[in-house]
């Protein structure tokens, strides 16, 4: 069970990512990740299509470049805002 604390605690997370979710996406879309996406891939050794969980999606850049891998990405996030994005 999640205590009181925790649940503070990500409920203000969550609070700041809503209020600037179009400031992080401006901050990061342009992040240059191809390296990260090689070692994921690289250390799962498997073919596309790969089904890859993105567990905090934020706006969705790594789901597309996941998409545009081949693959069949599912994003999670806990900040309505950001699904919105990643869904567009």
């Amino acid at each position: 069970m999640t205590d009181a604390p925790e649940k503070a605690l990500t409920a203000s997370t969550l609070a700041h990512y809503e209020a600037n979710a179009e400031d992080f996406w401006r901050g990061t879309r342009d992040h240059d990740v191809t390296q990260n996406y090689a070692a994921l891939l690289d250390a799962l050794q498997a073919p596309a299509p790969l089904r890859i969980l993105d567990f905090g999606c934020g706006p969705g850049r790594d789901l597309r470049a996941f998409r545009e891998l081949g693959h069949a990405p599912v994003g999670l996030d806990g900040c309505a805002r950001f699904v919105a994005m990643a869904r567009a």
